[in-house]
């Protein structure tokens, strides 16, 4: 189906104010993009808004939980400067979200593990980041590090960004659909942890596209082993696809796995 340019902005703007979605406050360009796609396959207005709003339920993921960031924002504040009571502080913080609760508690070994395979980093990307940047005071990275972490929930960004900032790191947390507008920032690394089965339910087969757009010398993906809550196994799937991508371009592919997930290291040095 076509529907004129004001029908869209309509549609676009009756979904940002849906109470659900008010605090959030989705980009305008993510909500259009999700017409864009919807369009073609609707039947009518109705059938277009129902396919959008399921499309904003999977990239949204409120449904895995969300934090008091009032109450957390005063929280740091107050042990930003204790590291012991930072790490106490993240560590409870990260149980507010399934995908990052799962991670467990054993996050300075994940780090270890994970920067011992890509080295040291200056500048790191977190893509569609959720509440991953908490994890932080675990990464014994240094203040001159510039982390840029990206997410489309606006309320979560502002936190996170004090978070990032407030610490000393450079960077910050920014409200940034990295789909439709990817950064232009080179990154000496960047992180898309448990993301590429949604971003796959957003647009099919973009996964590919949305790689090529990253300017980093090193990508690490990451899956869950089982989906959550069910016995679905995502890693071989997305593992072919990711090691087929690499191939191609004749860069190196590990992975490593920790807990229930799994961690695919693309570096784009060549073979």
């Amino acid at each position: 189906m076509q529907i004129t340019a004001d029908k869209t902005n309509e549609i676009v703007e009756k979904i940002k104010k849906m109470a659900k979605y008010k605090d959030v406050q989705i980009p305008d360009e993510t909500i259009q993009s999700l017409v864009d796609l919807a369009c073609p396959v609707s039947k009518n207005l109705a059938d277009l808004e129902k396919r959008v709003r399921e499309k904003i339920h999977n990239i949204t993921a409120l449904y895995l939980g969300e934090m008091d960031y009032k109450k957390a924002m005063d929280e740091f504040r107050q042990v930003k400067n204790n590291p012991h009571a930072l790490k106490e502080f993240a560590q409870q913080q990260l149980t507010c979200h399934a995908s990052t609760k799962e991670r467990g508690h054993d996050l300075a070994n994940l780090y270890q593990q994970l920067f011992d395979r890509i080295g040291h980093c200056k500048c790191i990307a977190d893509f569609a980041c959720g509440l991953h940047p908490l994890g932080l005071p675990f990464m014994a990275l240094p203040l001159d590090t510039g982390y840029y972490a990206y997410d489309l929930n606006k309320t979560r960004v502002d936190f996170l960004n004090v978070f990032i900032t407030e610490q000393g790191y450079t960077g910050g947390c920014f409200h940034q659909d990295i789909l439709t507008s990817p950064p232009s920032i080179h990154f000496d690394a960047a992180f898309f942890f448990k993301e590429a089965h949604r971003f796959e339910k957003r647009q099919p087969g973009v996964m590919r596209t949305f790689l090529d757009s990253i300017n980093a010398s090193k990508i690490v993906v990451s899956l869950p082993l089982q989906s959550l809550g069910t016995s679905s196994e995502l890693s071989p799937k997305y593992e072919k696809t990711l090691h087929e991508y690499t191939t191609e371009r004749g860069w190196l592919f590990s992975s490593f796995t920790h807990g229930n997930e799994i961690f695919y290291i693309i570096d784009k040095r060549h073979l």
